[in-house]
């Protein structure tokens, strides 16, 4: 090859380097171009107003700005630093120790027996600093705080498993060939596109004590009317009124959700069963036909079948709505609000329906504490994380996506 040639074969090669780099500027010119929009809504609606709050919540900011107190907000309401690092890093110890025997249960090797006694340790102390941090955690830290919390996990617990059963039960049954289902797929939907300010306000005309549909109901079923329940105004826990009902005498500890929070779950069961069976529906339409004729011949009976094939198949659906459901609860207020505000002030009756999030609000527009509100809102936020990654760990081999 001549000289001429080389420089010829040199310069097209170099010409291709260049048009190839080119084409590659142009294209990530491109790909910043189609992302420019929505970086800036999440810039805008989602990421500066998240570091605005956490700005907010170092200030001691009442209505306007006031001086800057660092983290002491968030030591207000959690306890001293010794405290939060006691229960965090105990938090953070049993969580490694409950992964690390995850992976002892499936290692096969020589360093089982170093891993097993890891795991004791981190057992063993992060048990002993939960243990230890967690009780001055309660008398440090701000205890209306750790009441709503457990107000908000009993508003979950009484709520998020009965949707998921009732709205598999009832998606399940309309999932068969039956006369009308697509009519009564419509009829079961509407309470959750219905405006919740208005449904919420018909519900509490319902448990109205004195002219309620329920108890008006239950008079003319022949219930005295001393017995009739007070339903959003009745403090009590259920645990003690059905205590009373068999003649046990059950401890205020024990006394569970009040009455009221009670009405407000029935109302929250009410308004997301619908939304859940469509879910459900779409999950049970994406079950191959062909498995279930497999189980039928392979003599699988109807309760076989639906342990396991349908149950399985449709995990994906319920790992997502309980997930949803359980952050849901931790956000709710509105129907709380507009069901609860006839009975006084914000968590009426006696703070029983005080959530977390009612009680960010209560901080935040009652007592016109911004940044003390603006700190428990990333508590909340905190909890509702941790909460999320245990129920990722938990539906690992599962939940099966097909």
């Amino acid at each position: 090859m001549t000289i001429a040639e080389q420089s010829v074969s040199t310069s097209s090669e170099t010409a291709r380097r260049n048009g190839r780099r080119a084409r590659k500027i142009r294209e990530a010119i491109e790909a910043y171009l189609f992302l420019l929009p929505g970086t800036l809504i999440l810039l805008t609606f989602n990421l500066i107003p998240i570091f605005y709050a956490l700005y907010i919540s170092m200030h001691k900011w009442r209505i306007q700005k006031g001086k800057f107190i660092g983290f002491a907000n968030y030591l207000k309401a959690l306890g001293t630093p010794i405290d939060i690092l006691s229960v965090l890093g105990g938090l953070g110890l049993l969580a490694g120790a409950w992964m690390l025997w995850r992976k002892i249960k499936a290692e096969d090797s020589n360093g089982k027996l170093l891993l097993k006694f890891l795991f004791a340790f981190m057992l063993l102390f992060g048990g002993i600093a939960f243990i230890l941090g967690f009780p001055k955690m309660l008398a440090d830290g701000d205890k209306m705080l750790f009441k709503a919390l457990l107000i908000t996990f009993y508003y979950s617990i009484g709520t998020v498993p009965f949707q998921i059963i009732f709205s598999f039960l009832l998606a399940t049954i309309l999932f068969q060939d039956i006369k009308g289902k697509t009519t009564w797929r419509i009829i079961y939907f509407p309470p959750y596109v219905t405006v919740t300010v208005a449904s919420a306000a018909v519900w509490q005309s319902i448990f109205d004590p004195s002219k309620g549909l329920i108890n008006i109901t239950l008079g003319g079923l022949g219930v005295p009317e001393a017995a009739l329940p007070k339903w959003l105004f009745e403090a009590q826990g259920i645990n003690v009124i059905i205590g009373h009902w068999f003649g046990i005498n059950v401890p205020s500890w024990a006394g569970g959700p009040s009455l009221a929070l009670v009405a407000v779950m029935i109302y929250n069961i009410w308004t997301f069963v619908g939304y859940n069976s469509v879910i459900y529906l779409a999950g049970l339409g994406n079950i191959p036909s062909s498995l279930y004729e497999a189980a039928e011949i392979d003599g699988a009976s109807r309760w076989e079948t639906l342990r396991n094939v349908t149950l399985p198949l449709v995990s994906p659906t319920t790992y997502f709505l309980t997930m949803m459901g359980i952050l849901g609860t931790f956000r709710a207020f509105n129907h709380i609000y507009v069901m609860t505000q006839v009975v006084g002030p914000v968590g009426s009756p006696r703070g029983t329906t005080m959530t977390a999030s009612m009680l960010i609000w209560k901080n935040f527009w009652d007592g016109n504490r911004f940044g003390y509100a603006s700190a428990l809102a990333f508590v909340l936020a905190g909890v509702m994380l941790s909460i999320t990654w245990i129920q990722g760990r938990i539906a690992e081999g599962r939940v099966h996506y097909g």
